[in-house]
């Protein structure tokens, strides 16, 4: 009896052991991985132009952004509020921001962001609310957001 329960442990032990294995490695091969949500925030943050240093805590090193990153909100993983509203950025809005495909609310209000409206935004087809208020934004709203159909407040 006694060899069929020390038997009965190494085997636990064993499967235990390979459960831990297949998490860490898991692990590892997620972070590894290209976030391609968290480049474009990185890229969009440089093009609005942060000069104030408001946004201190996003980090291309960071596994995603949905772990910590503020201003960011997610939903299954994937980014789905992006709110920078007046934080005195005085850049563009990279086209970028088209990377973000589950994107519902985008708020960047009250900066004093200079460029014509982004024809990228045309293509995020889940944005329900885009609020770009009190920005020196130039030009016609693009043709591309009449594919907006989700967008309910602009």
């Amino acid at each position: 009896m006694s060899g069929a329960l020390s038997s009965w442990h190494l085997h636990m032990k064993l499967f235990l052991n390979w459960l831990i294995f297949l998490f860490l490695f898991s692990l590892s091969y997620s972070s590894n991985g290209p976030d391609v949500e968290g480049e474009a925030l990185i890229e969009i943050l440089s093009a609005l132009n942060d000069s104030n240093k408001r946004v201190t805590d996003w980090n291309n090193h960071f596994v995603s952004p949905c772990f910590s990153w503020s201003h960011v909100t997610c939903k299954d993983g994937n980014v789905v509020s992006l709110s920078l509203a007046s934080n005195g950025f005085s850049g563009i809005l990279s086209p970028s921001i088209a990377k973000l495909k589950f994107l519902v609310s985008l708020d960047l209000h009250d900066n004093n962001l200079f460029c014509e409206l982004p024809y990228s935004l045309g293509s995020i087809l889940h944005l329900q609310s885009l609020n770009l208020a009190h920005n020196n934004f130039e030009g016609a709203i693009p043709s591309t957001w009449g594919q907006l159909s989700n967008l309910k407040h602009l």
